[in-house]
């Protein structure tokens, strides 16, 4: 085979690896949720060492059962947080009447016409000072932008 022995040790990179592929059962959490499967895969396919396409077979196996070990226990996770989420809000009761499950035809649906002159909205802005909403010109327009003392148009030709 052409590989070294330290390099599927079980101290080494490939060596939590190694035992996903053969002894699975000998696999721990700490282990999975510790091996990262992209770098993990890149010294796979690019090793510092020869390794047979045999040996790279099993590692590839090994690297699939940890990555099903990982989405299994993100499962899991998702399904205890749900299920705490769920008990944590049917404790929660709610004391409406019994016709307060929907709203009103009139709470939600637009007038057909507005009656702007009922609409009070001066009693808004009373705490405010008065304003009229009038400018002068200078103030509502921008100053010119052009040099006055150069050409204002300038012209420039792109060749090929």
């Amino acid at each position: 085979m052409f590989y070294s022995h330290t390099f599927l040790a079980k101290k080494s990179p490939l060596g939590t690896v190694w035992i996903a592929a053969h002894l699975q059962n000998k696999l721990r959490k700490s282990h999975v949720a510790v091996t990262d499967i992209s770098s993990t895969v890149d010294c796979i396919i690019f090793p510092e060492v020869p390794i047979a396409l045999r040996l790279s077979g099993h590692l590839l196996l090994g690297i699939v059962r940890i990555y099903s070990k990982k989405v299994d226990y993100l499962f899991h996770d998702c399904n205890d947080v749900l299920s705490q989420m769920r008990t944590m809000f049917a404790s929660v009761h709610v004391n409406l009447p019994a016709d307060a499950d929907r709203a009103t035809f009139q709470a939600v649906t637009l007038p057909d016409t507005f009656e702007l002159d009922a609409l009070e909205l001066d009693l808004i802005y009373e705490d405010e000072a008065p304003d009229n909403h009038l400018r002068t010109l200078e103030q509502i327009t921008l100053p010119d932008q052009i040099p006055v003392e150069g050409d204002p148009y300038v012209a420039f030709i792109i060749s090929e």
